[in-house]
């Protein structure tokens, strides 16, 4: 599944304002800031290689010309 730029930039936004919401406290808020900057990393690191997922170009391939011999 490949994902936009502007979907990757939307989700790092939304686990960051959660990432700031959150008040770490007990054992499972701490094991979810864990989880989403995890999220964020990730996200983030698909942000800066999403360009070189994406194919060469787009559609379908052209037809190849059939080259006749003059026999």
């Amino acid at each position: 599944m490949v994902l936009s730029k502007r979907t990757i930039e939307t989700l790092i936004d939304l686990a960051e304002n959660k990432l700031s919401d959150i008040v770490p406290f007990d054992r499972e808020d701490v094991r979810e800031i864990k989880v989403l900057q995890s999220c964020v990393d990730e996200l983030k690191t698909l942000r800066t290689g999403a360009g070189a997922e994406a194919p060469a170009h787009r559609g379908r391939p052209r037809k190849l010309q059939m080259v006749r011999a003059n026999a």
